[in-house]
């Protein structure tokens, strides 16, 4: 996949990028075959680099950082449970700047064992669910829900991300296996990240989750679409997108009313697509249908405008009638 990107940014461009690679397996039998399999793509002659380190990832932060040097870096960590990448341990490389993150969210492991009433295995999530964790764990949400309120937090402080995003990958029995987390400093890799979930799971089955404390989850900054309280049932996300949009119209309703004031786009559709699984796109079309009702004002239509959506600097703003609007 690299080496394809590689190639076409050299074709579009006519530059041509330096790529480097590294792997980390603390698997010795493991960690062979994958040495092997990575190592035929080195090739420092035509830019692209392959390194391996064998051991366990927080002991490869001083390798990993001194092959990154200045370049942008897109970490993807993908454990086998939950230890091994605590945030303090890795915060150098889940932190470094530029760059952002994927991993891989354990979320059967993590549910499960968080349950149990072992003072070691407690001890075990400090690292990603913070200190004293358990104390902190809302009885009042599903323990799922949870459980993903403490990590989603954590890692956007371990990261210091603007933005960060849960996507809930599920087993055929209907309950979500994994999550895919990822953080982004930057408004541009929120939006892509979107537009590449939303293909991911066109033919994937995706429990809605519900949009209850959506409001107060913005508020907060830790706009999780997987802290809100209630789901339905699994489906396919394009026959979600409808009900997502009705949660998301709510809340931009809310937004609007509880500021008492106007904002641009571009302040608007980064917050709703953080908050719920939707593309800017889809936040422009809450936009248009709430206009349509003549519950905020088609700005980006005025002044002779024949644009049918909102551009970023348009502005987004309550009519009378959407101030009242029960």
């Amino acid at each position: 996949m690299l080496k394809d990107a590689q190639k076409r940014i050299r074709e579009q461009t006519g530059q041509q990028k330096n790529i480097r690679c590294f792997f980390v397996e603390a698997d010795p039998v493991a960690f062979a075959e994958l040495d092997k399999a990575v190592g035929a793509y080195h090739n420092p002659v035509g830019s692209f680099h392959v390194h391996t380190f064998c051991g366990r990832f927080e002991d490869s932060v001083d390798a990993v950082s001194k092959v990154i040097g200045t370049s942008f870096a897109l970490t993807f960590i993908d454990p086998t449970g939950w230890t091994g990448y605590e945030f303090d341990k890795v915060r150098r490389i889940v932190g470094y700047k530029p760059g952002e993150v994927l991993l891989n969210f354990m979320f059967d492991h993590v549910n499960r064992f968080t349950a149990w009433d072992d003072p070691k295995i407690e001890a075990s999530f400090d690292g990603i669910l913070g200190a004293g964790w358990k104390a902190r764990l809302d009885l009042l949400l599903p323990r799922d829900i949870a459980v993903q309120s403490l990590f989603s937090p954590e890692f956007r402080k371990a990261g210091q991300f603007h933005h960060v995003l849960l996507t809930p990958i599920e087993k055929l029995a209907d309950r979500p296996f994994f999550c895919i987390a990822y953080g982004t400093r930057k408004v541009e890799g929120l939006a892509t990240y979107r537009e590449v979930e939303f293909a991911a799971l066109k033919d994937h089955g995706l429990r809605r989750i519900g949009a209850r404390q959506a409001i107060e989850t913005a508020k907060t900054g830790q706009m999780d679409m997987l802290a809100a309280a209630g789901f339905s049932g699994p489906t396919a996300v394009e026959t979600q997108i409808p009900l997502i949009k009705a949660d998301a119209r709510q809340w931009l309703l809310a937004e609007l009313r509880s500021n008492k004031r106007a904002f641009c786009f571009e302040e608007v559709w980064p917050p709703m697509i953080e908050t719920f699984m939707l593309r800017k796109t889809d936040a422009g079309q809450v936009c248009v249908d709430l206009a349509s009702e003549g519950l905020i004002r088609a700005s980006w239509r005025e002044k002779g405008s024949k644009r049918r959506t909102p551009n970023d600097g348009d502005t987004i703003e309550l009519t009378a009638k959407g101030v009242n609007a029960a």
